[in-house]
């Protein structure tokens, strides 16, 4: 077992296809299926379930690919570690569509000539699955809205570090419905446009509107990818939409709808807690220096 039979492993797991493994690799088809049954032989382990020539992960594959995750992580980590004044190799970064769209731009750009020698890489999702993929060590970093507690404090997971970042003033946009709605009390029913479960902001828009007139018990969610999608649903004239001030401010908004002051959210940049690299080093102090809250 040796860091490239890792590397072809966890490829062919995220494709689920040696033909898109093999293009994506660069390498034959037939180098990728060698190398995938000596690893299941000196496992002693079947890796994958093949199905009318489909691939599925094992059990004992799901159990494999957690730890060649870690495994490739923390070699790079290691590789970098060698050259701690040049950063190099690669970075994945995840993101919340929010902070993708009104924080990163300028940042990644500046870093993309400070840092030519490494490859970024780079997804966005919801809060809740970045944090899993940081912990998994599928990114190394990621920008998320961490729940708080009672008091207000970031409920960070023990194994991860975090650096505040954003203050994000967060608003509830209307549906030309609900234009008579001047404060959000008098909201008790209605629908809600938000990203899938594990978004940070969905989770704050249902608790506050759980705690209005009918406690939420009318509020139905619809799932949606983008907040193009959010704000189309919202003209439509039947949803309601939380997003951050940042966010709409490079959106236009369609006439006759109205928003309401929601509270604020803080965005933070995560990463592992024993994970350093000369590449991570550079993004967090170049996004401390867009930075509106101090660490």
């Amino acid at each position: 077992m040796n860091h490239t039979s890792l590397e072809i492993f966890s490829v062919v797991a995220e494709e689920l296809s040696v033909v898109k493994a093999a293009q994506r690799l660069g390498r034959v088809q037939s180098n990728i299926t060698t190398r995938i049954q000596q690893l299941e032989e000196e496992l002693d382990a079947e890796l994958f379930i093949r199905d009318s020539k489909r691939l599925k992960l094992s059990p004992q594959g799901k159990l494999f690919l957690s730890y060649t995750k870690k495994l490739l992580s923390l070699g790079e980590e290691a590789r970098q570690s060698l050259h701690p004044h040049s950063p190099n190799g690669d970075l994945a970064l995840g993101s919340m569509e929010c902070a993708a769209a009104s924080r990163l731009t300028k940042p990644l750009a500046e870093f993309s000539q400070t840092c030519p020698e490494v490859r970024l890489l780079f997804s966005t999702q919801p809060t809740g699955q970045l944090i899993e993929r940081v912990q998994q060590s599928e990114l190394d970093c990621a920008l998320v809205a961490l729940p708080v507690d009672d008091a207000g404090e970031p409920l960070c997971p023990d194994d991860l570090r975090y650096q505040p970042l954003y203050d994000e003033q967060l608003l509830l946009v209307l549906p030309t419905a609900m234009s008579h709605i001047r404060q959000l009390s008098d909201i008790d029913e209605g629908k809600l446009a938000a990203f899938a479960v594990g978004c940070t902001y969905r989770q704050l828009a249902m608790q506050m509107l759980q705690n209005m007139g009918a406690s939420g018990r009318r509020i139905q969610v619809q799932d949606v990818s983008s907040y193009h999608a959010m704000l189309a649903c919202v003209a439509a004239g039947t949803y309601m939409c939380m997003l951050p001030e940042s966010v709409l401010q490079l959106l236009q908004l369609p006439a006759g709808l109205t928003w309401l002051p929601a509270g604020h959210a803080v965005t933070q940049l995560i990463w592992r807690k024993n994970y350093r690299s000369p590449a991570l080093d550079h993004l967090r102090q170049l996004l401390a220096s867009e930075a509106n809250v101090s660490a």
